[in-house]
């Protein structure tokens, strides 16, 4: 028996497909994981560079600190890089209008430039963006935003020289007139004093690009040089880096203790070290470790069916190979280590396949990306990373999997007695159809096709377990995958709130149609949203709030009129009805027809809502609400007076019930109802009260810009200016570049989620098909007796199809319960990042058990075609 190890590669060789199919198998499980730790390791640092461009590199930072202090900080071990800062004073630019101090909130005085001076470290670790000219680098030169530049009285240039106004800002708290309502003089309220220190003269040298555009933002930024001689007794602020961010807020924190900085006087750069795993938060590391080991677990097992199956196989086709080799003198021990080589083999083989492929997988998949949205924000810092450490899990994790898949039929060929390769029976022991007891309802419905396929089930027993496991394990996964993606939804990792390009607010009155036709009108313009919001209350059956939210929060249920539970804070919004079919995607039930809901009173509701847990500040996500399609609901608006009995209720019909809301007002935040309805049911809402519909019609409106995809920003910003200098209410925001960055964030987590749960059906597909595919080739000896005796080829087929449905059947009861099982344990994982209700993913498992029935019915086609192409004597002769 010295030669006997070469019978591996020959049967390697000589059947081909099975080899492929098993390395394809080991390929796709390295690759999974090999790509799932690349992206996890890519997206990461894109991530951490996009935090540092927005909020910078420093990990921590040290306010109003002396001279004395800052030098011992600068010399403590733990610090790595250092840079400083000095706050040189706010710069009075302009009065405010009490328009501005109405918008703003505080009565403040006057416009300000918060001017700080850096050093050229400090500024190596901020999120400087000069959208014009360059960084200051003396103390008299000073880069400001560019919108700014309207409020001086006279236009500034580059090069130019200012002279500012610096001072104090003095917070007190004083006896006001009420901001929203200058009738009120007991309204207490913040305000603001200035107290001057001096002057100083800058040359103005860049322009900042700010992330947004709010001319209701009094505060604005101002970045000067760095000064190096300043007195001791005037305060500093040091940016630190750490080498190694391992519990770095410790590290931080004990830096503060050495040098005697208070705890009040700490900032951290929170998203820098979240992203670096260093959260403030143990249960959110703890939840972000759990989830990866549990999908990489649950990949492994998968695979392990895959691969596991693919040996079984290779095993039960050679019992008879491997009884003739026991005849002859080869041990147990030597049978194994032929099945055990052949997963070396494989292993050597596919492994590193598989460790590149996952890499030029992700490759792809960013260029791709690239190719749709070459402008996506995330991917200019997407750099595909090849990690050593990635690579060896990756390694070791494969070499298990194939082992551990392999380990089965070796210790089953290794059992394998000469008598078996004399009688060649290889997997099928003496079996007698007698001993199996027949089905009456199968013979009955089903016919004797029906009633042979179910003793096929029952006769033999391990090949059973094994396909209905196999089919288990597939169905199990897509569910559990599928409904993670539904989980990073609900928890908003891919946030899918657009709050538009364009914001504009204030009180329009009449005009605000006018503001509507002329942006509608722009060629750059693609949708505006007409917001106008009203709150009220409404009266509710029991049966029509859930049990969970009343638990959570009894105090809100606890007013009662007529037998009826009054619901506070009820928003009701229009959208503008020419945007209604944006919400088509939401709807869950009902329909979204503005005809239908003129006609009828009719509102779209969203029982979703944010619940808190008693008086902790807890927030859970759940179906607050049991609203249906045709539920009359009573609602009253806090715009009357709402007075028990007196109080008017107009009663709206529900026509639709949607998923959530859009515009960044998704889910009530208090506990209650959102609803949205048409601008002619909302008008309704104040018939008969000519001076409330009046009041309303001027009150405070919204409006959210979309641009079209090629939409030029300067004609939309130029319209607004003018709008804004004729209406004197309006005011506006610029989000284009956080509504892009947004978007962009949106779309590329969306596409890779997507596509890892695709990667997952596809695996789960595979398993199936091979599965019942090989299980009707190892059958082809038995299938070709069974038409010997007189079974025609349509009779096959449909005992074969009956088959494919019991194994269906069961797969489906089995693979959805476990499938269930484990989306609950994902969620008690995912609720530590962020908690919401647990609801069975109904629909991911129908989808599941429909689609794996479709499967095996589907995957025994080519292999019957294949047997029954055959000579029914061939058959019986042939080895599978």
């Amino acid at each position: 028996m010295k030669n006997y190890k070469q019978m591996t590669y020959r049967y390697l060789k000589g059947q081909r497909n099975r080899t492929l199919l098993t390395i394809f198998g080991i390929i796709l499980s390295v690759a999974l994981i090999s790509a799932i730790g690349t992206i996890i390791v890519s997206t990461r640092g894109a991530l951490i560079e996009e935090a540092i461009r927005e909020n910078g590199s420093y990990h921590g930072k040290f306010e109003k600190v002396d001279k004395e202090t800052l030098d011992k900080i600068k010399n403590h071990t733990a610090v790595e890089e250092y840079g400083v800062s000095k706050f040189i004073g706010s710069a009075a630019v302009v009065e405010t209008t009490q328009e501005e101090v109405n918008d703003y909130g505080i009565d403040i005085p006057y416009r300000y430039i918060e001017i700080n001076s850096y050093d050229k470290d400090t500024k190596s670790m901020l999120p400087i963006n000069i959208k014009e000219g360059r960084i200051p680098k003396s103390p008299d030169e000073i880069a400001i935003e560019k919108w700014m530049v309207s409020y001086f009285d006279k236009e500034i240039k580059l090069g130019d020289k200012i002279k500012l106004t610096i001072g104090n800002r003095v917070l007190e708290e004083g006896e006001d007139k009420n901001l929203e309502d200058p009738n009120d003089d007991n309204m207490e309220v913040p305000k603001e004093a200035f107290e001057k220190t001096g002057e100083e003269e800058f040359t103005v040298v860049g322009f900042i690009n700010p992330g947004y555009i709010w001319k209701g933002s009094l505060i604005t930024q101002g970045i000067a040089g760095f000064e190096e001689n300043i007195s001791e007794k005037q305060g500093y602020n040091i940016y630190i880096k750490i080498s190694n961010l391992k519990n770095a807020r410790e590290k931080i924190s004990n830096i503060a203790k050495d040098v005697g900085v208070n705890e009040e006087n700490i900032k951290t750069n929170e998203r820098l070290l979240r992203l670096s795993a260093e959260s403030v938060s143990d249960t959110f590391n703890e939840s972000i470790l759990g989830i990866l080991i549990f999908i990489v677990s649950l990949i492994m097992i998968s695979t392990i069916a895959v691969i596991y199956n693919a040996f079984n196989i290779s095993v039960l086709e050679r019992i008879s190979q491997f009884g003739l080799l026991r005849s002859i003198g080869a041990t147990p021990k030597q049978i194994k280590s032929i099945v055990l080589k052949e997963a070396a083999i494989l292993s050597g083989i596919s492994i590193p396949i598989g460790l590149f492929s996952g890499v030029f997988a992700m490759k792809i998949v960013i260029y791709v990306i690239s190719m749709l949205k070459s402008d996506l924000g995330i991917l200019r810092d997407m750099k595909i990373v090849i990690s050593p450490t990635v690579f060896i899990i990756s390694t070791i994790v494969g070499l298990i999997t194939v082992f551990l898949s392999a380990i089965g039929p070796a210790k089953q060929a290794g059992r394998v007695s000469p008598l078996e390769a004399v009688r060649n029976t290889g997997e099928i022991k003496k079996e007698s159809f007698k001993k199996i007891k027949s089905s009456k309802l199968a013979r009955k419905f089903l016919g004797i096709e029906g009633e042979i396929a179910y003793k096929n089930l029952r006769r033999n027993r391990k090949r059973f377990i094994i396909t209905v496991f196999s089919m288990v394990i597939s169905i199990a996964l897509f569910i559990t995958f599928s409904t993670f993606s539904d989980f990073m939804f609900k928890i908003g990792a891919i946030d899918s709130a657009d709050m538009g390009d364009f914001n504009i607010y204030g009180e329009m009155g009449d005009r605000s149609e006018e503001v509507y036709t002329k942006l509608m009108e722009l060629e750059d313009v693609d949708r505006v949203y007409k917001v106008v919001g009203t709150n009220g209350e409404v009266l509710l059956e029991e049966e029509q709030i859930s049990h969970k939210i009343i638990e959570m929060s009894p105090y809100m249920f606890e007013d009662k009129i007529d037998n009826l539970t009054r619901v506070n804070n009820i928003e009701i919004t229009t959208i503008g009805d020419d945007n209604f079919q944006v919400l088509k995607g939401l709807l869950k039930s009902g329909t979204i027809d503005t005809d239908k809901l003129n006609k009828e009173n009719g509102v779209l509701v969203i029982n979703n809502t944010y619940a808190y847990k008693g008086n902790s500040n807890a927030r859970v996500l759940l179906e607050g609400y049991n609203l249906k399609v045709g539920d009359k609901i009573p609602f009253a608006s806090y715009d009357q007076d709402i007075e028990g009995e007196d109080t008017k209720y107009t009663e709206l019909t529900v026509v639709g019930v949607l998923e959530k809301g859009i515009l960044g007002n998704e889910y009530s935040q208090n506990g209650s109802i959102n609803m949205i309805t048409t601008e002619d049911v909302w008008n309704k809402l104040y018939e008969g009260e000519e001076d409330l519909s009046q009041n309303r019609r001027d009150s405070y409106t919204r409006m959210y810009i979309e641009m079209s995809e090629n939409g030029n920003r300067e004609n939309v910003s130029e319209l607004l200016n003018e709008l804004e200098d004729t209406i004197p209410g309006l005011s506006y925001i610029d989000a284009v570049e956080r509504a892009k960055e947004a978007r962009d964030a949106s779309i590329v987590m969306s596409i890779f989620l997507y596509g890892f749960v695709t990667i997952i059906a596809l695996i789960s597909a595979i398993n199936i098909i091979n599965t019942i595919s090989t299980n009707i080739i190892l059958r082809t000896k038995e299938i070709a007796m069974i038409k010997a005796v007189g079974m025609t080829q349509g009779g096959i087929k449909r005992m074969i199809s009956f088959e494919s449905l019991f194994y269906g059947l069961y797969a489906t009861i089995f693979g959805g319960t476990l499938g269930a099982g484990l989306t609950y344990i994902l969620f008690r994982l995912v609720a530590g990042i962020s908690e919401f209700e647990y609801k069975l993913p109904w629909q991911n498992v129908i989808i599941a058990c429909v689609s794996a029935s479709v499967i095996t019915l589907l995957a025994g086609v080519y292999p019957l075609k294949r047997i029954n192409e055959k000579i029914i004597i061939e058959s019986i002769k042939a080895e599978n």
